[in-house]
C-alpha cells in the first residue's frame, strides 16, 4: 500500500494526534482555566480603625461559573493568600447552567480580611464571572458592585508585562476621595516574581518594585505610595521576570467617611508579547 494513501494518511495523523494528548506540553483546553487578583471578604463589624486602609466597608464575594459543557464538570478554585499557602474548594456544575461560588459563606477555606487571588480550572470549557458587593455596616443593600469576567490561562510570555489607561488617586479640598490599588498574583509553584512597576507621566516616570513569593498575592496601595501625586492621571506598566495576573481597585468615598460609596475593579491588559 502506497504511504500516500488515504488509509496511510488518517494513520499518521491518529498517531500525531495521540503523541499530541500525551505531551507534557500539550495546552490544556480552552476556557478550563481562569485567574483573577484581587478579592478580600470583609465582616460587618469591622475595627474602624481599618479605615485607614480605606477598606473598611463590609464585603462580599460570588463566583459565577457557567459550565459551557453538555455535561457534568466540576471546577476547583485555589486561593492564594499574602501569608498562608493556597487553600482550595470545589464546585459541581450542572450542564450548561451556572453555578456559584459562594466565597464569604466558605471560611475555612477564605478566611475574612484576607487578601486572596484564585484560579479556577475545570476539565471542560466553562467561564468565570467574579462579583464583589461592598455594603454600609449592618445594611443588606448593596452600597457599590463590581463584575467582571476572569482572566483565561494558561500563562506565558505575554503575562509577564502588563498595563492599563486610567490610574488616578485623587485628593483635594472637595469632598470626593478616589483610592486605587494594583494587586498581583504570582501563582507560580517555586518561582517567585520580580515585580517592576512603571509610573507614566507625560513629563516624567517612576519606579516601584516589589517582590511576590511563588503562590502568593501582593498589592500596592497608590494613595499611599509616596512617589504617586495626587490628582494626576496616569498609566502604569508592570513587569515582571515570571507570568502574573495583574487587576487594577479603585473606591470612592466621601471625605471623612470611611464606608465605600462606589467601586470598581478590573483586569490589567497584558502586553508582553508585543516586543
Amino acid at each position: 500500500m502506497s504511504n500516500h494513501s488515504p488509509l496511510a494518511a488518517i494513520a499518521a495523523f491518529s498517531a500525531a494526534s495521540f503523541l499530541w494528548l500525551g505531551s507534557a506540553d500539550a495546552q490544556p483546553r480552552p476556557a478550563t482555566e481562569w485567574f483573577y487578583a484581587d478579592g478580600i471578604i470583609q465582616p460587618d463589624g469591622i475595627d474602624p480603625k481599618e479605615a485607614m486602609k480605606g477598606v473598611w466597608s463590609p464585603s462580599r464575594e460570588w463566583m459565577v461559573l457557567f459550565n459551557l459543557s453538555k455535561k457534568e464538570t466540576t471546577a476547583t478554585a485555589t486561593f492564594y493568600f499574602e501569608d498562608m499557602p493556597p487553600r482550595t474548594t470545589t464546585q459541581k456544575l450542572r450542564p450548561r447552567s451556572s453555578g456559584y461560588i459562594v466565597v464569604h459563606q466558605i471560611p475555612n477555606v477564605v478566611p475574612p480580611k484576607k487578601l486572596y487571588g484564585v484560579r479556577v480550572q475545570s476539565p471542560e470549557p466553562i467561564i468565570v464571572q467574579p462579583s464583589r458587593g461592598e455594603y454600609e455596616p449592618y445594611n443588606p443593600v448593596t452600597a457599590a458592585m463590581a463584575s467582571f469576567v476572569a482572566y483565561p490561562g494558561p500563562l506565558g510570555k505575554r503575562e509577564t508585562k502588563w498595563t492599563y489607561a486610567d490610574g488616578l488617586a485623587i485628593s483635594s479640598e472637595r469632598a470626593l476621595e478616589e483610592w486605587e490599588w494594583i494587586t498581583i498574583l504570582n501563582p507560580n509553584a517555586g518561582r517567585d516574581a520580580n515585580v517592576k512597576i512603571t509610573f507614566n507621566w507625560p513629563d516624567e516616570q517612576k519606579t516601584h518594585t516589589l517582590a511576590v513569593p511563588a503562590e502568593r498575592v501582593r498589592t500596592v496601595d497608590l494613595f499611599n505610595l509616596p512617589i504617586i501625586p495626587k490628582n494626576k492621571l496616569f498609566g502604569p506598566i508592570i513587569e515582571s521576570d515570571v507570568p502574573v495576573v495583574v487587576e487594577q481597585v479603585r473606591r470612592c468615598y466621601a471625605r471623612g467617611i470611611p464606608v465605600i460609596t462606589a467601586i470598581w475593579a478590573c483586569l490589567a491588559y497584558p502586553i508582553g508579547d508585543l516586543e
